[in-house]
């Protein structure tokens, strides 16, 4: 999970910095299926594992952690609006993943 929320964590900062340029492209669907592919792996610490959720493959679609690391994030500032860049740099992937309450989008 932390793999995931730190790329999340870069892909805001890109579009905090560079609005007008798409260069992650976001999914902003929540599927299931590929969720329930992922979900198990959250809490380990298999970096092949990480990179094949992160750029997609075996089943993912393109760069599908990326959008989910994304995604935690927002769901987390959604929740606690006004961070500067620098508080929400800081805080953990479980707390972002936890706080967030992003298991509420898969229920």
């Amino acid at each position: 999970m932390d793999h995931l929320i730190l790329e999340g964590k870069a892909v805001m900062f890109e579009k905090l910095v560079y609005p007008d340029v798409t260069a992650t492209i976001v999914n902003y669907n929540y599927n299931k299926d590929y969720w329930e592919q992922i979900e198990p792996y959250l809490y380990e610490a298999d970096i092949n594992r990480a990179y094949e959720i992160t750029l997609g493959g075996n089943g993912l679609p393109n760069s599908y952690g990326y959008s989910e690391g994304y995604k935690m994030l927002k769901s987390y500032l959604d929740k606690h609006p006004g961070l500067s860049v620098e508080e929400w740099t800081s805080i953990s992937g479980k707390v972002i993943y936890e706080e967030g309450r992003y298991m509420d989008y898969y229920q």
